[in-house]
């Protein structure tokens, strides 16, 4: 018997380029393929493989999962898997690049390339959108087990949305306030070591150095000058 969601679900639609089946009958048919004997025992009536089909098309739907997810998916399952999946295996089949670490590592050469003025290479826009939460300087300065625990939440935020805005150019990428603090942290940071190592004042208060620069403006340039005043923040 058909309940309300098969006619809201798309994976539970019938298809006549299927001769008429859906596409979780497909996908039944093919892991039984696979897996003979093995899928099939699964089951012990036919209810237990509608709730099946149920519990995963309403998982892929809600995962944004699309039929060429679900094709590599299969593809996948005959290489990593001697018994059949279960969903979130075979989640993880359709969507390899989404593991967290292969998305982190993926999301940091993506944002080098924006940097550079690039589109970056981005597998899946939920990876692009953690990257651009978690923040330009942390993704491209923290390692990942520093990142990793802050990195899994965020990705999975993002992929639990279902549906994402087109990535942009590059250009139409803004920074966020706290990447915009934190490179005026370490700016600062640096000018005033640079600083200090001009003036020879390394082992010194920085403010030291900076007010007697500031004392005496007309004998500093103007770069010596605008480093004073970023040692006592005042740029």
């Amino acid at each position: 018997m058909s309940s309300i969601s098969d006619f809201s679900n798309p994976w539970l639609l019938r298809h006549t380029k299927l001769e008429g089946i859906s596409l979780m009958d497909h996908l039944y048919n093919r892991l039984n393929g696979i897996y003979p004997n093995k899928f099939r025992s699964n089951f012990r009536d036919k209810q237990a493989i509608e709730d099946w089909k149920q519990a995963w098309a309403e998982a892929f739907d809600e995962e944004g999962v699309s039929p060429n997810d679900v094709a590599l998916g299969i593809k996948n399952c005959r290489r990593m898997f001697d018994w059949p999946p279960s969903l979130p295996e075979f989640l993880r089949a359709c969507r390899p690049q989404l593991e967290p670490e292969t998305a982190f590592f993926q999301a940091v050469r993506g944002m080098q390339a924006r940097v550079r003025g690039e589109m970056g290479e981005w597998s899946h826009p939920a990876i692009y959108y953690a990257a651009i939460n978690i923040g330009q300087f942390d993704m491209l300065n923290q390692a990942y087990t520093q990142l990793e625990q802050r990195w899994h939440k965020v990705l999975g935020d993002q992929l639990a949305k279902g549906q994402w805005a087109e990535i942009p150019p590059p250009r139409l990428a803004l920074t966020s306030p706290q990447d915009w603090e934190q490179g005026r942290r370490e700016g600062q940071r640096r000018v005033r070591d640079l600083a200090q190592v001009i003036s020879g004042d390394t082992n010194k208060d920085p403010r030291v150095w900076a007010n007697r620069i500031l004392a005496r403006p007309e004998t500093c340039s103007l770069a010596v000058l605008k480093m004073a005043k970023a040692a006592l923040g005042k740029e």
